[in-house]
């Protein structure tokens, strides 16, 4: 009965739309600055509907300094096929490549809430989109043209301007033929969407037909239980850490005791923290070999880089620090800063950390590098085996990227994430336990961001940990 009743509805809708869907009657100047007909925009709401919009800028002309600079361009996505009861959304393009998904919903207790959805374009998807949309012609060509050889049929489809309040500018389409220009514009938005939206939709409109409840997280909870842990800056009782299986604290500031009863539990293992790379100014030993600084470390106040070829340094993490830690009883360590290779690049402070690294590895311990890309690849290159100096791999900010600018805790960019992923799978596959560390802003436009690390780490059986904090307290 509901399909019948849509079928009616859209014919007759379709027969006055055509009916009003006339040529264009005004030649526009060279300059696209001509006046217009001003017009009422009809924004396609997502159950299938339309609703009266008024912009918040009459639409006399294009205004280019008015236009929207966070989103290029939205489009009412319709999930059915033809004449099928089924919804619409609406997805905004974003100029930071990802798109907004606008999905309305009535709760069970009659409650109207349009749940906001993020996911991500790939580079090219997002170029692909880009290159297409003019928003200009957009706005200025008529949706029927007279030539009808350059003019193709479709149902109810719109492309939507923004303005700068992220409000409708204008609306574009609806029931009429549209000609070659919009059908371009609207099929390479449709042909570039991500997979993962396509099957959100889905399950969407299955809920939205059965007219059942729909909860559009339930395979994306806000709690991601995991069985790592990094708490560098925890100053609580370990146990109230007993949720984790394995856990990096800095042990220096941890008791004995503490560390023996976490760990003398079922399938418990603790690693301290051991800055080799750098030297930070609150540690008690900062005086002693500060002589041996070679340069600030970016960003992070009060700590720089260390000659870690110097024998001083050597002597004192592998004759003096690394043996303290483990009479805490930990299990191993969580060795930071490697990275000073990258930083400083030369023979010396590579040979310097791969003694420090084979020492700490010889101690009969687990060996977690954090990170260390570009020591571990030289060192494997031309000095021996990873096994020489490593048991596992931390690697932060895979998924994730710190804008140090702002604060922002948000999306790493495709080539990071590839690179990342090549050198975790590279010493995954030959048998290296793989960490992941994550930093993302507990919001919900972060959401799809938390379930590809998780799905990722459990396809791939790494194990991994998502802070809102780069503290990690």
């Amino acid at each position: 009965m509901k399909k019948k009743i849509v079928l009616w509805i859209m014919t007759v809708l379709t027969a006055c739309a055509l009916a009003g869907c006339g040529k264009a009657t005004d030649l526009l100047p060279a300059d696209d600055q001509a006046a217009v007909t001003p017009v009422t925009s009809v924004a396609p709401s997502s159950a299938g509907n339309t609703d009266p919009v008024t912009p918040v800028t009459p639409l006399y002309y294009f205004d280019e300094s008015l236009i929207s600079d966070e989103y290029l361009v939205g489009m009412d996505y319709f999930t059915g096929d033809f004449l099928e009861y089924a919804p619409t959304v609406i997805v905004k393009v974003r100029y930071d490549g990802r798109i907004e998904v606008g999905f309305d919903h009535t709760l069970l207790n009659g409650e109207e809430y349009t749940d906001i959805r993020y996911f991500d374009l790939t580079e090219e998807q997002y170029a692909n989109i880009e290159k297409e949309i003019d928003l200009r012609t957009l706005f200025l060509l008529d949706p029927e043209e007279a030539d009808p050889e350059t003019t193709m049929d479709g149902g109810y489809s719109s492309l939507i301007i923004y303005d700068k309040n992220g409000d409708v500018y204008k609306v574009c389409g609806g029931f009429c033929p549209h000609n070659k220009d919009f059908n371009r514009m609207s099929r390479v938005i449709s042909e570039n969407l991500p997979e993962e939206f396509f099957k959100f939709c889905d399950e969407y409109k299955l809920a939205w037909q059965r007219e059942e409840d729909f909860e559009p997280y339930a395979n994306h909870s806000d709690e991601f239980k995991t069985k790592y842990g990094v708490f560098l800056d925890y100053d609580g009782d370990l146990s109230e850490l007993d949720k984790y299986n394995y856990i990096v604290i800095d042990a220096q500031y941890h008791s004995r005791d503490e560390i023996v009863d976490f760990n003398s539990g079922y399938q418990k293992y603790v690693y301290s923290y051991i800055n080799i790379g750098s030297l930070e100014d609150f540690r008690d030993y900062y005086d002693e070999y500060a002589d041996l600084t070679l340069g600030d470390y970016e960003n992070w106040e009060g700590e720089e880089w260390i000659d870690v070829s110097d024998e001083r340094w050597q002597n004192f993490i592998l004759n003096e620090l690394a043996p303290e830690l483990l009479e805490k009883g930990i299990n191993g360590f969580f060795v930071d800063n490697c990275d000073v290779y990258y930083n400083y690049p030369t023979e010396d402070i590579l040979n310097g950390l791969a003694v420090i690294m084979r020492g700490l590895k010889g101690m009969g311990c687990d060996v977690i590098i954090n990170g260390g890309d570009a020591f571990l690849d030289a060192y494997c290159d031309s000095m021996g085996s990873w096994t020489d100096v490593i048991t596992g791999i931390n690697q932060e900010s895979v998924f994730s990227y710190i804008d140090w600018d702002t604060g922002a805790l948000t999306y790493a960019s495709d080539e990071d994430k590839e690179y990342f992923l090549d050198y975790i799978e590279r010493y995954g596959d030959k048998g290296a336990y793989i960490f992941l560390l994550e930093y993302v802003d507990d919001i919900p436009e972060n959401r799809p961001l938390h379930g590809s690390i998780k799905n990722y780490c459990e396809e791939h059986n790494y194990l991994y940990y998502i802070s809102d904090s780069i503290d990690l307290d």
